[in-house]
């Protein structure tokens, strides 16, 4: 098999983890998986699948401004998913074979958050949902701070966290919103008599 990302260069065979072999591609470092050797090698290592100490940090290639690559089994295009969890890199994946292209540093780098056990959730629809639904919230929380400033924003985010979970949270919310009507009514000037 080729390289996806070195077309010249041939994959060689290589044991990543105890149990799990993979190609790798000996110019850019990066490794073919497999679905098959994935999922055998995961099903015989579940409960003996170990991280890296936290806050490890390896090198990663920067794959931004990359081209689609193609699958080294079937000549597919491979489909890019994003990781998450402070991991900014995505991971390629064939849609027929389900192998999965990491670059160097990229399997260290899921060892350190503890994901390299879960890759194949990384492809579901629900875990992409939530990383878009996370990045949301996070451009919305940067808005509401310019627009409150930095002080205010940590206090109303203390204030919401603690609303949230208090078991009357509903009766206070209606409180609060009861108590803006009734404010915003007392400070309209009054309407003009009617003739």
């Amino acid at each position: 098999m080729l390289s996806p990302v070195e077309p010249k260069a041939v994959l060689v065979s290589k044991e990543i983890e105890p149990g799990l072999w993979a190609f790798s591609c000996p110019v850019s470092g990066g490794v073919w998986i497999p679905l098959q050797s994935y999922m055998d090698w995961r099903n015989q290592h579940s409960e003996s699948v170990t991280a890296l100490p936290e806050g490890y940090s390896p090198s990663l290639s920067d794959d931004s401004g990359r081209k689609a690559l193609l699958c080294p089994e079937s000549g597919c295009m491979l489909i890019r998913y994003r990781v998450g969890h402070g991991l900014h890199f995505q991971i390629d994946r064939c849609p027929l074979t389900g192998g999965v292209w990491l670059d160097k540093g990229e399997w260290d780098a899921l060892k350190s958050k503890k994901l390299h056990g879960q890759l194949q959730l990384i492809f579901t629809a629900q875990y992409q949902a939530k990383i878009r639904s996370a990045e949301i919230e996070k451009t919305l929380e940067e808005v509401f701070r310019a627009r409150i400033g930095p002080e205010d924003f940590k206090r109303a985010r203390e204030f919401r966290d603690w609303l949230v979970s208090h078991p009357r949270h509903r009766d206070i919310l209606c409180y609060l919103l009861d108590g803006q009507n009734t404010s915003a009514a007392q400070e309209a000037p009054p309407a003009p008599p009617r003739r």
